[in-house]
């Protein structure tokens, strides 16, 4: 039988989600979960290579299980397996040899900042505090700088296996929501640590120490990862959802 999932995570306590042989990931605990509920060994294959401490609402894992089971079993089997912390929202079958990561369109992330003081302990695994002088047009104009195909060498944190450092954004906005600043970027694919990066960088456009034409610079070829800003922490991050090609078997 051959699945794609949805699984959501709270990353706090893993290394990502690409097994590791010195740190516990997630592909790992869900692999692990799988086999248990299969009765043999299950490989996966995520959209999404989310760094350490990172969090996803709508990962889309593919799977191969070596017997059939239906989609609601194969839901409630697996979270019957997984720590609280890791879910399968929800499965449905695809063809042999559906590959979640290549057949991706589009990959939506979400980084969210609070300028709440104190943050309400159970906000606090998922936002990062923000400083309250941050000039909202300057970030919203630097993020449509991203649109298109840039080259994203800048933003990429060293230890990427990418071929290339250029990709292509659909979209990227800042959101004012209350006390919280929300970053939401979409593309095509993201190279290692870029929307973390991508943050950073912003922040610096927002507190007046970056330009919204220095920013747009760093989209050149050619730029290096010394001038863009600090990596923005983990725990704001989340993969908030994969999009397929319309019409697919696998069409959200």
């Amino acid at each position: 039988m051959h699945a794609l999932l949805t699984v959501a995570y709270v990353g706090t306590r893993y290394a990502g989600w690409q097994r590791q042989t010195n740190a516990l990931a997630v592909q790992e605990v869900l692999e692990k979960a799988l086999s248990r509920l299969a009765a043999g060994a299950v490989t996966t294959i995520g959209a999404g290579r989310t760094d350490a401490g990172v969090h996803a609402e709508g990962q889309a894992v593919s799977i191969a299980l070596p017997r059939e089971l239906p989609a609601s079993a194969l839901v409630l089997g697996a979270n019957a397996e997984l720590p609280a912390d890791v879910r399968v929202l929800a499965a449905r079958e695809v063809p042999a040899g559906f590959d979640a990561r290549r057949e991706a369109a589009a990959k939506l992330y979400r980084y969210r900042l609070s300028r709440a003081a104190p943050i309400a302990p159970a906000a606090r695994p998922f936002v990062v505090p923000a400083p309250r002088e941050l000039d909202p047009a300057a970030l919203g104009a630097a993020a449509l700088a991203l649109v298109g195909h840039h080259d994203f060498a800048a933003f990429a944190l060293a230890g990427g296996a990418a071929a290339t450092t250029a990709r292509r954004v659909f979209a990227a906005a800042w959101e004012e929501r209350g006390e919280e600043l929300v970053f939401r970027i979409a593309g095509e694919g993201f190279l290692r640590g870029m929307v973390r990066s991508l943050v950073g960088t912003l922040l610096e456009v927002g507190s007046g120490r970056r330009s919204v034409d220095g920013f747009a610079a760093l989209l050149a070829a050619g730029s290096a990862r010394g001038e863009a800003g600090p990596t923005a922490p983990a725990e704001g991050l989340c993969l908030e959802r994969v999009d397929f090609p319309p019409g697919s078997s696998t069409a959200r």
